[in-house]
């Protein structure tokens, strides 16, 4: 197939992206599920996200719109994605919402959808079928792996200027309403032989559940899934997940021989989630309850198995104990990508954890192209993603410098950062304002030479070094960003660094200190690098 050069290098720069033969960290934001299926709604929704301050918009390339009659493709709509994304000097994702999305088939065209026969649904243990097309379905496999290949061919036709970063592949694939699929394919695929790479994923890992059925049957190299794994969710989660996988990796090696970019799959997660309502939207405790057979840590071997034209699967993050997933996650092939999570107060800080903690490669909150960016209640993350551009313009020049996140709270009020013989506290009190802390903050602390850049909101910087040894500041600058690059503003010490004893990092639209004896300008851009020394 023709291929088109790309300005997006296929290769990675440690965990990051390479664009233009450097890192990006991709600051993104993924718009709504309907605001990309019309030429108005993507000029609207990419408006705002440009004045938001993001520089990668996700955006869904609906199936049903793609390939309204089979073997006919309608590319207007992804065009367009193109077209405005390098309009306003966005990156863009496409996100393929083909045969799945949120674990159901909404998104599959018309003939699709009408061809029970064709595309058999599956089917709960009564029988009952929902609306899900079956992973054990060649026909749909084929189908939804040809119309995928002409997406990414008219990506490589068209993508000039390589807007398009990467594309995922699905969105939250897996089985609600039951653990696994019991329609005839698949009940036939039950009784059949397990594949001998899920043995061999499967054996390799202890540290998931099916590890411990398969060691409870005899650990066995070959047979059915009843006879090598015995009976449970937890084996029905293997089972789809073998099927899922399998089916996602033939999409996704459709669409590579016609362009390639890092393809990804995203997961809705097995775990509490903040988004508890009457409709099921994130979260679970067990395999259908959750969709059963995604991309989630207890199968991610099956995956990573049986799925290898994907780079790395991706968690939609909905749950507040962000750390164990962004751990597991990034520990499966060295990469992390959060596609979606929460755009309040929590979200944003889980934003800064990733990027810092855990070196994320991008961070994208969900259904943010509704927002007004000119509204109040807009501050906070029009705020975030100009300090996490900030962040990304050190990563680009200084990728392999040492980088930590943190996010404060009732529980985890102050942090500590060591380099060398003298440490960065960060405290969110401070004897120097008696106001109570706002939680969370957050911030990175990224070592830069013989200083170390501080980013970040809610929070008091202090020096200190062991022994009691004296210390202060050797210099403090503020910096803010301008077209991609950091400048000084100012040079900060005397009152606005307490003598050289702390700086705040205080929240967009925290007043000035004016009821001081003598009033102190606090520093705004929340973006300083410090050095320090003792004496």
């Amino acid at each position: 197939m023709h291929q088109t050069p790309s300005t997006v290098v296929d290769q990675w720069t440690g965990p990051y992206l390479a664009v233009d033969g450097q890192p990006f960290l991709i600051v993104g934001a993924e718009v709504h599920n309907s605001s990309s299926s019309t030429l108005e709604a993507i000029a609207s929704s990419f408006a705002t996200i440009k004045l938001l301050g993001a520089n990668t918009v996700l955006a869904p390339v609906a199936w049903d719109l793609f390939e309204p009659e089979e073997g006919k493709f309608n590319y207007t709509l992804i065009d367009a994605m193109i077209a405005t994304a390098h309009e306003f000097e966005l990156r863009l994702i496409p996100l393929w919402f083909g045969s799945w999305k949120n674990a159901a088939s909404t998104y599959a065209p018309h003939w699709v959808k009408k061809d029970v026969m064709r595309f058999p649904r599956a089917e709960l243990a009564d029988g009952r079928r929902i609306e899900h097309v079956s992973p054990f379905s060649s026909e749909a496999k084929a189908a939804d792996s040809r119309a995928f290949a002409a997406l990414m061919q008219r990506l490589s036709d068209t993508d000039h200027e390589g807007t398009v970063l990467m594309v995922q592949v699905e969105n939250e694939v897996g089985l609600l309403g039951a653990s696994r699929d019991h329609s005839q394919a698949a009940q036939a695929a039950f009784e059949g032989r397990v594949p001998a790479a899920v043995i061999k994923a499967v054996s390799a890992d202890f540290g998931i559940p099916v590890h411990q059925n398969w060691q409870e049957n005899g650990s066995r190299t070959e047979g059915t899934w009843k006879e090598v794994f015995g009976e449970g969710d937890r084996v029905d989660e293997a089972f789809m997940a073998a099927a899922y996988a399998s089916y996602v990796d033939a999409v996704a090696s459709a669409g590579a021989q016609n362009h390639r970019v890092p393809l990804f799959v995203n997961a809705w997660l097995d775990a509490d989630s903040v988004l508890d309502g009457p409709v099921p939207l994130a979260g679970g405790k067990r395999p259908g309850e959750y969709p059963s057979g995604g991309p989630v840590a207890p199968v991610a071997p099956i995956w990573d198995s049986l799925a290898p034209a994907l780079d790395f699967l991706a968690p939609d993050m909905y749950v507040d104990d962000a750390e164990p997933v962004f751990s597991a996650f990034s520990a499966r092939k060295g990469r992390l990508f959060i596609p979606e999570l929460r755009a309040d107060t929590v979200g944003i800080a889980q934003m800064f954890s990733a990027v810092g903690g855990h070196r994320a490669l991008g961070v994208s909150p969900f259904g943010v192209d509704d927002m007004d960016p000119d509204a109040d209640s807009s501050t906070g993350l029009k705020d975030a993603y100009y300090l996490l551009s900030a962040a990304a313009a050190i990563i680009r020049t200084n990728p392999e410098a040492r980088m930590q996140g943190f996010v404060l709270n009732d529980e985890t009020p102050s942090a500590s950062f060591q380099f060398g013989e003298t440490a960065l506290q960060i405290n969110t009190q401070s004897d120097w304002s008696p106001a109570l802390p706002t939680y969370p903050a957050y911030g990175l602390v990224i070592e830069d030479g013989d200083g170390a850049f501080v980013i970040g909101r809610g929070f008091w910087v202090t020096p200190f070094a062991g022994e009691g040894a004296p210390v202060s500041f050797l210099s403090a600058a503020e910096y803010r960003l301008e077209a991609g690059e950091l400048i000084v503003t100012r040079r900060i010490n005397g009152d606005e660094t307490a003598s050289g004893t702390l700086v705040p990092f205080p929240f967009v639209g925290t007043p000035p200190m004016s009821d001081r004896a003598i009033p102190t300008k606090l520093p705004e851009a929340g973006i300083v690098r410090f050095s320090l020394y003792t004496y």
